[in-house]
């Protein structure tokens, strides 16, 4: 039953691409999965987890996974010298997952997804992530298990789902570099055992640069909610004081609103005001039963702490020159002859962000 489910997730995005032919499969190799890393000589190295897919006859296929890999001046070439490598002819427009090394991010990741985009037959939908270390170490886990890209898929997706961090895939990523007005954030991956991985949060980015700066996991949904993409049934958790003798409290959120206005002071000085409202459900709360919630003092505990971790975050993108609230944007659309005379670069470091997070409790659930 795997492997059948296996070949249908392999060839359903040539099925939909109105391609389908049995011919189109016998002795092809489609890649699932593909890393890119600089080398210490400054090379481009790729990585890609070949899926080998051999007719049987009779409708049957063998399916055969292998790590192939290749070194470049440039990427420009490097599809030729993987193609060169295996048996049948390497098909890498459907790859699943494109997993850039963090150093390699830094010097900027457009000339390496190039490909992806400018394809006619590329998968528009192969998600975009940084590897913390290099790409090969995280597409290079479980070498025996067949296909590793898709287990990293299924990891995405579900982080996806629960907002941990944003839906990034070759296409949105394109828009965002082509938009000078917003910087991005992409999904980070870890390896974190020989056989693990994780996701660790998400890497910022100034224009197509990955700045050397994170923000974990623990904090990557609340930014979201602060860029308006936090998913209405996301699920956080968070501890009120101290670690040590804190209250800890899980909810999910039903419903959030933000206003994000941005102002020019006469001496032009730039301020962004960003007000979340999040509406919740406490799904955990241990305390004493005998006492009902007061839920007017855990709102406002809730708020002050997550208008606190929220200042923090903005802290984090003006040292790391990541505008991912798209501010300068708004400058370049409501005030042109301002964007026009000044460098953003520099400039950005200078603004006011002024979050604001208000919690609204709306469920205590069945026993208070």
């Amino acid at each position: 039953m795997r492997k059948i489910c296996l070949i249908i997730l392999l060839i359903l995005p040539i099925m939909l691409t109105g391609c389908w032919d049995q011919r189109l499969l016998v002795n092809r190799t489609l890649v699932n999965g593909v890393s890119f890393d600089v080398t210490e000589d400054g090379k481009i190295a790729a990585a890609v987890r070949a899926l080998n897919i051999q007719s049987k006859g009779g409708g049957l296929f063998e399916v055969q996974d292998e790590l192939v890999e290749a070194e470049r001046p440039t990427p420009v070439g490097l599809g030729l010298d993987l193609d060169s490598k295996i048996p049948g002819e390497l098909d890498a427009s459907k790859a699943h997952v494109v997993i850039i090394g963090e150093d390699l991010a830094k010097k900027g990741i457009h000339p390496v997804i190039e490909f992806f985009y400018r394809n006619r037959e590329s998968y528009l939908s192969s998600k975009i992530v940084i590897g913390k270390g290099t790409g090969k170490e995280i597409l290079s886990v479980e070498k025996e298990k067949s296909p590793i890209a898709f287990a990293i898929l299924q990891l995405l997706e579900g982080a996806e789902a629960d907002t941990v961090i944003p839906k990034k895939n070759t296409f949105t990523v394109w828009n965002n570099i082509l938009d000078t007005g917003k910087d991005m954030v992409l999904p980070y991956l870890e390896r974190v055992k020989s056989d693990k991985i994780e996701v660790a949060g998400v890497a910022l980015f100034n224009d197509d640069k990955y700045t050397g700066k994170t923000l974990p996991k623990d904090k990557s949904s609340l930014l979201l909610s602060l860029m308006n993409q936090l998913d209405k049934n996301n699920r956080m958790a968070i501890i009120l004081g101290s670690e040590s003798n804190g209250r800890s409290i899980s909810f999910s959120t039903r419903d959030l609103t933000r206003n994000l206005e941005v102002q020019v002071k006469k001496d032009e000085k730039i301020t962004c005001k960003i007000d979340v409202k999040l509406d919740i459900e406490i799904i955990s709360y241990p305390q004493d039963f005998t006492n009902e919630i007061n839920v007017k003092k855990l709102n406002e505990d809730l708020s002050d702490e997550f208008t606190k971790k929220a200042k923090e975050i903005t802290n984090t993108l003006v040292k790391a020159n990541c505008d991912a609230f798209g501010i300068g944007r708004q400058i370049s659309s409501l005030h042109p002859e301002l964007w026009k005379k000044i460098n953003w670069d520099k400039e950005y470091k200078n603004v006011q962000i002024e979050p604001v997070v208000k919690v609204n409790i709306i469920k205590t659930g069945n026993v208070f």
